[in-house]
């Protein structure tokens, strides 16, 4: 048996295996993915990532911020310590939005609905005040209308960017600072 073939595409296929700094989860409508599953590929469905660090106490979320790249339009949720809590993105119906806190009504502006959801992480201090931004958000991008927290409530926070339509979205994991970064496709 011939090994070069073999040793050749092993070696192709593991460039890049050790890069921790930026890595892509995505699934197909429907179907869940591990963190180990990497792809270059858009998805409308739902991505999902175990929790990524290794702290024990809810990692604080300390930035929120959108832009507007080439050809999408980016929000990035950046975290205190390194790795991420557990997350998953997903488009949802508008009738599901729902303050967890309170169980209100939250409208959110735009034609659909990409949710954003942490588990063991918070939004405010130990005294309560907020740590990442305004929790209502007007944008006026290509694709996002408006950003909404729903959720900083037992180790949860969620929040609801408004959009046009249900474009194809691309989940990355960044670190220094740990970041979770969604480009919404124009």
């Amino acid at each position: 048996m011939n090994l070069i073939p073999y040793t050749l595409f092993v070696a192709v296929f593991c460039v890049g295996c050790s890069r921790h700094e930026e890595t892509v989860q995505l699934a197909k409508p429907g179907e869940i993915k591990t963190f180990e599953t990497l792809s270059a590929t858009q998805t409308t469905g739902t991505s999902v990532v175990g929790k990524t660090s290794t702290a024990t106490a809810p990692q604080i979320l300390r930035a929120v911020r959108t832009g507007n790249q080439p050809g999408m339009d980016r929000i990035v949720f950046e975290f205190n310590e390194a790795g991420l809590p557990e997350w998953e993105v997903k488009y949802v119906e508008q009738p599901l939005l729902i303050d967890c806190g309170s169980g209100e009504a939250v409208s959110v502006a735009g034609n659909a609905w990409l949710q954003i959801t942490f588990r063991g992480a918070q939004a405010h201090t130990e005294a309560g005040e907020p740590t990442s931004g305004p929790r209502r958000r007007e944008l006026n991008q290509p694709v996002l209308r408006e950003l909404v927290r729903t959720c900083d409530f037992e180790g949860q926070v969620t929040w609801v960017a408004g959009v046009i339509g249900e474009n194809e979205y691309t989940p990355r994991v960044l670190a220094a600072p740990s970041r979770l970064v969604i480009d919404v496709a124009h």
